[in-house]
């Protein structure tokens, strides 16, 4: 129940739309991902049988890339030692072909790879339900339901399993076939081989699957949320926009910092606050940087933790879009938008600029693209021809 409520609050609170109550064929479920996913037609013949369709599309993928399956592709990878082969499932060749798009496209920031170091910060599934086994040399006790902050020593140990440069994948005529070619390391005496976790992208994933049928089945005007961070829009009644609301990254009960109309597209947020916790007044969260193995926005030493803090991407996939808008947290603002450059791709992004009391709402989109609330913003537009970036407004507080 527990994980329910949390996966229900992240819909509302982080990414949220508008529905109208009685007017619409609207299921909801928490058996996948570890999460809650919700339909919501507005066209009601035959709607059962598609969500029928899109549990069972839904069941395929968690079972064909969850590391928390043990029969998954991922977690037989994930097993395997240096060197070892296996085959895996379409499903599992299609979210490793995004996965490598996205990596060659931001050169890396986005390695599904991290994970190792996913599990080192206290991240991985195995933390989920705050009883974590001591199963791994790095293991810390715990503390307020999560682990002390990871060691430097066990972060640099770890660090030369990132790479996903150390992924082979052979898609041939019998098959698609994964290699682990990153060599094991040794970490406090014992060897821990490379891992990966798709899971950063299995929802978007679901989320374009799932608006693929819908729309063979004919379907106009609706949408699809997978965990509340992934997204599919058709369009809404009477092939209106529909408008979502990103939430306070901070607060909670303020006011939401942006609204999007969002029609035929998809969404995709990546956010510091939705799976994090805090030791020392440190906000440490799951979005890891493979340069450095450490959580985005550590703050130096003492000093105060600043940086971006919640990205929302629409653009035509969402598995693609997960994965950018974790990489986009990662760039930052002014190197985020150059290279949405010359992408049909509209973001808005949320930046902590001096401490956690003040955002900065930064959008290469058009102003009528995003609403921002009336007052108390400040806005940044996408660079000019000479690279610059123009700021108006006034911090939102």
């Amino acid at each position: 129940m527990k994980k329910m409520t949390a996966a229900l609050a992240a819909l509302v609170l982080l990414t949220g739309v508008s529905c109208r109550a009685g007017a619409a064929f609207v299921r909801q479920t928490a058996d996948y991902f570890g999460t809650v996913s919700m339909l919501c037609l507005y066209e009601e013949e035959g709607s059962q049988d598609a969500w029928e369709e899109i549990k069972a599309l839904l069941g395929e993928i968690e079972a064909a890339v969850s590391v928390s399956v043990p029969a998954s592709d991922i977690a037989r990878f994930n097993a395997l030692e240096t060197g070892g082969r296996i085959a895996v499932s379409e499903i599992t060749s299609e979210i490793l072909a995004v996965a490598e798009e996205a990596f060659e496209m931001t050169g890396g920031l986005y390695d599904p790879t991290v994970f190792p170091l996913v599990d080192l910060w206290g991240f991985s599934p195995r933390f989920n339900t705050n009883r974590a086994q001591r199963a791994m040399p790095y293991d810390r006790p715990q503390e307020d339901g999560h682990p002390a902050p990871a060691q430097a020593r066990d972060v640099q140990a770890l660090l030369p399993l990132v790479g996903f440069g150390g992924v082979i994948t052979e898609r041939t005529q019998a098959g698609t076939f994964v290699t682990k070619a990153t060599p094991s390391v040794s970490v406090r005496g014992v060897r821990v081989a490379a891992q990966m976790d798709l899971g950063g992208i299995a929802k978007g994933y679901a989320c374009d699957r799932v608006r693929a049928l819908l729309k063979e089945k004919g379907y106009r005007e609706g949408y699809f949320v997978c965990g509340g961070s992934s997204m599919a829009f058709l369009s809404g009644p009477e092939g209106k926009p529909l408008t979502v609301t990103a939430g306070h990254p901070r607060d909670a009960k303020a006011e939401p910092y942006a609204s999007l109309a969002a029609r035929e597209t998809t969404l995709s947020t990546s956010s510091d606050e939705s799976h994090g916790y805090r030791a020392g007044g440190t906000l440490y969260c799951h979005i890891l940087d493979p340069r450095t193995g450490y959580p985005l926005n550590t703050p130096v030493r003492d000093g105060p933790q600043r940086g971006t803090a919640c990205v929302t991407l629409l653009c035509d996939s969402a598995a693609l879009g997960d994965a950018l808008s974790t990489a986009l947290c990662l760039m930052g603002p002014e190197q985020a938008l150059r290279f949405l450059e010359g992408r049909d791709m509209r973001m808005v992004m949320a930046v902590c600029r001096d401490g956690e009391e003040e955002i900065e709402v930064v959008s290469n989109a058009e102003r009528g693209a995003v609403t921002l609330p009336p007052e108390g913003c400040r806005w940044a537009c996408a660079p000019d021809a000479e690279g610059r970036i123009r700021y108006t407004g006034e911090w939102l507080r």
